[in-house]
């Protein structure tokens, strides 16, 4: 009897949280995305360039030609995704451009919106009503960054997959943890980054079910797109050239390597950049194993995705949609710390990835001859935020280890925590 007493109260008091409301209007916003998305294809064909590829990828799956003998519009893009990913593209492939680019919408803001929810779940609130309207606040302030507008006006798949490696790293099972990203690093090849964190966190159940993972795509591909898979597997996966599809040096390019193809002059492009790979993927990596263990699951895989993103031949500013849980994660630390140079830091950060990309882009398209090397300063700014973030974090924790050394040494007695 008094448990059914206490249930009572409990449902109750979920109603009067009003998780319904916020939730409805999560997903009246994604119902509006799509439908302005249907109608803009519809009027204009323009847009979504990405998901164009995508569905020719699949359309060329289910003629029997070749996925990688394909150029697609006027700029001449190629499909630079993997086999495996080339078969899960055939639906969009049995509808109209203007009803795929609708319902890519409609996936990638319902994405986004599953995305915002574990990691405000996961970093501030519990309480269902609370959550949701947390997390609906984030969505808002969310959508219009630079690098989420871009995902969802090129129809890319990064929200996509970001969504499916923190579900499978923060919530999936410890029998199967680690099987999503490995399947999500068969699609677009850059999550395996998060194999050698797996590693180095001495989760290595959770490590060889990503590489499980990953070699069932690659296995699937060959049983039933064996030519493709050759081509693939065979080289044209490492072929940056389809990636930017002979730009050459590209002003949105958010790597490392884009940066130093930035800088004038002839010079060997190529050394540096190795160089610095190992350094940052190195460094980088040892600093998000260090994150895992000082402050949870979240931080550190949000570290690995930005360090995979610097080491990264190519990183297109849509790409960089892991500053969502990198300012999810930097606003929860700033209302527990409640100071003012926090909250600034993270007003900063936001700004980072809304202005300077529509700066950038809004130079080249109106003021062409005006995009000279000064773009550097606004093009290279996410991977200013990206080093910013892996030193801030490196510095942390070696002054912590400093003061509990210093503990330690002047208290023979002191228990110093792991």
């Amino acid at each position: 009897m008094p448990s059914s007493v206490s249930a009572g109260p409990r449902i109750r008091v979920g109603k009067k949280d009003g998780a319904c409301f916020p939730m409805a209007c999560g997903v009246l916003i994604a119902l509006c995305g799509a439908l302005t998305a249907f109608a803009f294809n519809a009027v204009y064909a323009k847009g979504w360039i990405d998901l164009e590829v995508y569905r020719e990828g699949g359309a060329a799956v289910l003629r029997g030609t070749s996925v990688y003998d394909l150029v697609v519009g006027g700029r001449s893009l190629q499909f630079t995704y993997s086999p495996f990913a080339a078969m899960l593209f055939t639906p969009l492939a049995l509808v109209e451009m203007e009803t795929a680019s609708g319902i890519w919408v409609l996936i990638s803001i319902l994405a986004l919106e599953a995305v915002i929810w574990i990691l405000v779940g996961l970093t501030t609130v519990k309480r269902r009503g609370r959550r949701a309207a947390h997390a609906l606040l984030v969505v808002i302030a969310a959508l219009p960054l630079y690098p989420v507008a871009l995902t969802l006006w090129n129809g890319q798949i990064g929200i996509i997959l970001l969504l499916v490696i923190v579900a499978d790293l923060t919530h999936g099972k410890e029998k199967w943890r680690g099987i999503g990203t490995g399947i999500a690093a068969g699609i677009k090849l850059t999550p395996l980054i998060f194999i050698p964190y797996l590693l180095l966190t001495r989760r290595y159940r959770a490590a060889l079910m990503a590489c499980l993972g990953f070699l069932g795509t690659v296995i699937l591909g060959f049983l039933l797109l064996p030519a493709d898979s050759r081509d693939y597997w065979g080289g044209a996966f490492f072929d940056t050239h389809r990636v930017v599809a002979g730009q050459g040096v590209d002003f949105f390019n958010q790597s490392l390597r884009g940066v130093l193809a930035l800088v004038p002059g002839s010079w060997p492009i190529m050394p540096v950049w190795l160089a610095l790979c190992a350094v940052v993927g190195t460094g980088g990596l040892l600093v998000a194993a260090r994150t895992w263990k000082k402050a949870g699951e979240l931080a550190g895989i949000t570290v690995t995705g930005i360090v995979g993103l610097l080491v990264s031949p190519v990183s297109w500013p849509h790409h960089w949609v892991w500053c969502i849980p990198l300012l999810v994660l930097w606003a929860q630390r700033a209302q527990r710390v409640n100071t003012p140079l926090e909250k600034l830091g993270v007003g900063f950060l936001w700004s980072i990835f809304l202005l300077p990309g529509y700066v950038a882009l809004a130079t080249l398209l109106v003021y062409p001859s005006h995009a000279g090397m000064w773009l550097m300063s606004l093009t290279g700014s996410y991977v200013l935020s990206g080093l910013s973030t892996l030193l801030a974090l490196a510095v942390h924790f070696g002054r912590s280890e400093r003061r509990r050394g210093k503990r330690a040494s002047g208290d023979p007695f002191a228990v110093v925590p792991g």
